[in-house]
């Protein structure tokens, strides 16, 4: 019905599009990889689940130990395999013009930004984790966090209707988490 509507309409529908774009269609290539996106676990009170190692005295997580549970964070997570594109924006002209390319040779990397499918659902308490890649973009194993992401600013872009085409989430890159290599 979707397709049809937009047809008979002569609009782009930019659900697919970004479909097309992250997933390929038609011969063309995918753009797009493999992120984990944390969130919390909660309780049946959606109260987030803290992690064992939390001091019951100072509530703080045990970072000396580097917890094998929360990573030194505090709360129990649920990590899921997302698709998403992105790109590393400089900090010229603000938010109005983060979603243009860097020019060649300008390399300024203070935000990424991540594209992800529509229905995506993500708060700002959430990480996004870009895993260790080889050469030919494929994961390594075994799967190895390469760099940790905390959202900054989420985005709906909205277009028809109202309807939630596509999320964009920025992260700031000098406040992300790098694994020791």
């Amino acid at each position: 019905m979707r397709r049809k509507l937009y047809k008979n309409l002569g609009e782009v529908d930019l659900r697919k599009s970004f479909d097309d774009l992250l997933f390929g269609s038609d011969g063309s290539i995918p753009h797009n990889y493999l992120v984990l996106l944390r969130k919390r676990k909660q309780d049946s009170f959606n109260k987030d689940i803290q992690c064992t190692c939390v001091s019951q005295i100072t509530q703080e997580a045990n970072v000396e130990d580097n917890c094998n549970f929360c990573l030194g964070e505090g709360f129990i997570w649920k990590e899921t395999f997302h698709r998403c594109y992105s790109t590393l924006l400089g900090a010229d002209g603000g938010k109005a013009n983060r979603t243009k390319r860097i020019a060649p040779g300008s390399i300024r990397t203070d935000y990424k930004i991540f594209y992800f499918k529509y229905d995506t659902i993500i708060s700002y308490k959430d990480k996004i984790i870009e895993l260790r890649l080889d050469n030919e973009g494929k994961l390594t194993v075994p799967y190895e966090r390469a760099i940790i992401y905390k959202p900054e600013s989420i985005q709906e872009y909205r277009s028809d209707y109202g309807r939630i085409e596509y999320i964009a989430i920025y992260a700031r890159e000098e406040s992300s988490i790098r694994e020791n290599r």
